[in-house]
């Protein structure tokens, strides 16, 4: 019987063996995906994010010196738009262009398209925009961290789409720099992305929501402190390959929120530019200040935390390496009364709901891997998990209705095959 090389990497996962790291020089091995559509001058699909009530941001690559803009409207066939300014994509950012959608109207779908000067359309994509802050709409949405190129095709995502969620989060790891021949320079970088991107069920995710993202380790390298020579370079590549809105105050700041109605509002951390272990912070002062404010003011029904690494569980690396740090956060949740807080991660490979201790009642979610390996802890009995997978390539997909009494969170985690895997519901305490 022959056997795929995804069924092997498959055998050897379910069986605990883990594939060595394909080691080398310094120049990165990944293929070369740099060859446009020969009728669109497009490449490597495009997608939407860091979307708000009014606006998105829309990512694309082209052809080099390429002239792009963005057709979109309301009408789902595009008969009648409204189109950007063209754009020439940038020569220092990978021949990629970030495309800022603004004046829209909230709760909408929205369809657009990419047009390169002198070509056909690319395909019609769609994203939706949220509710404002006061709208009692139902959201939903998925996350789950952890893409190796190794492990394409990334099939799962096109479970993730089959959701028909309003909005991916992705919490890091969205490619794998330092495995399969480590990058070193922002060319390689680049290249790393150009191989995860070309893939096609991540292409037909793009294309109907859209994404937020945030990084973690191997953007850059395996476990990277801020002083790390390649961060740089791995943080650079990171904001040319999504995305995100830059802030015009601190352009290379990932950290933000976004409110979706009085559903839920996020707040994604960065939990690696700023970490200090002379200091014990894993946030910094300026982003502490600044969840600590949005947590004490946010009305949303939910606050959704999410942090790429595991807030309890694994080591120095994650939070647990920061003990008085995450104590502090939780104290302020506890005096302040702060309700309906949710933290969420990835960065573990495995599904899990955690009862976080000495708190009353606040919860992790954690999901993944996307495509990676799996975790092969054997404690999956311990007291802190409420429930725990590390059987398959999953996501979380959370769904709030604040219509409902009494108020909840329905989480639902599925795997690459859109089967349900479990499903718990969390209230808003």
């Amino acid at each position: 019987m022959q056997v795929t090389r995804r069924e092997f990497l498959r055998l050897l996962r379910n069986a605990g063996i883990a594939m060595p790291a394909l080691v080398g020089p310094s120049a990165c091995t990944v293929p070369v995906v740099d060859t446009p559509d020969p009728g669109t001058g497009l490449s490597l699909g495009y997608t939407a994010g860091d979307v708000t009530a009014n606006g998105a941001m829309i990512w694309l690559r082209a052809a080099p010196d390429s002239a792009v803009s963005i057709q979109y409207s309301k009408d789902e066939a595009l008969q009648q738009f409204a189109e950007t300014k063209s754009f020439k994509v940038r020569d220092d950012a990978d021949s990629t262009a970030l495309i800022s959608l603004d004046r829209l109207e909230p709760k909408s779908i929205y369809y657009y398209r990419a047009v390169v000067e002198g070509r056909k359309p690319g395909p019609i994509a769609r994203f939706v925009t949220a509710p404002p802050s006061d709208d009692p709409a139902k959201v939903s949405f998925c996350f789950s961290g952890d893409s190796r190129e190794s492990y394409k095709p990334f099939t799962i995502m096109d479970a993730v789409r089959a959701q028909r969620a309003d909005f991916f989060l992705h919490l890091g790891d969205t490619i794998y720099a330092d495995r399969g021949g480590s990058a070193r320079r922002l060319k390689e970088f680049w290249a790393k992305y150009r191989a995860n991107r070309d893939d096609a069920a991540t292409q037909r995710c793009f294309l109907e929501t859209s994404w937020y993202v945030v990084w973690d380790d191997h953007e850059v390298e395996d476990n990277f402190e801020p002083d790390n020579p390649l961060a740089p370079i791995g943080r650079k590549a990171f904001l040319d390959y999504w995305p995100i809105r830059r802030n015009s105050q601190e352009p290379e700041r990932i950290y933000r929120s976004f409110r979706w109605g009085r559903a839920c509002e996020l707040f994604l951390l960065d939990t690696r530019q700023y970490r200090d272990r002379e200091h014990g912070t894993v946030l910094g002062p300026s982003q502490k200040r600044w969840l600590f404010d949005g947590l004490l003011s946010s009305s949303a029904l939910f606050k959704f935390v999410a942090t790429s690494v595991a807030l309890y569980g694994g080591g120095s690396d994650r939070w647990d390496g920061y003990p008085k740090e995450r104590a502090e956060l939780l104290r302020f949740i506890a005096a302040n009364n702060v309700r309906g807080v949710v933290f969420l991660s990835a960065d573990m490979h495995y599904a899990a709901v955690i009862k976080i201790p000495r708190t009353k009642g606040l919860k992790e979610i954690a999901a993944g891997p996307l495509a990676a390996a799996m975790n092969v802890i054997t404690n999956s009995a311990a007291s802190r998990f409420e429930f725990f997978s590390n059987q398959t390539f999953n996501f979380a997909k959370v769904t709030v209705d604040p219509k409902l009494d009494p108020a909840h969170a329905l989480v639902e985690f599925i795997d690459e095959k859109n089967q349900l895997m479990h499903s718990t519901r969390i209230k808003a305490v």
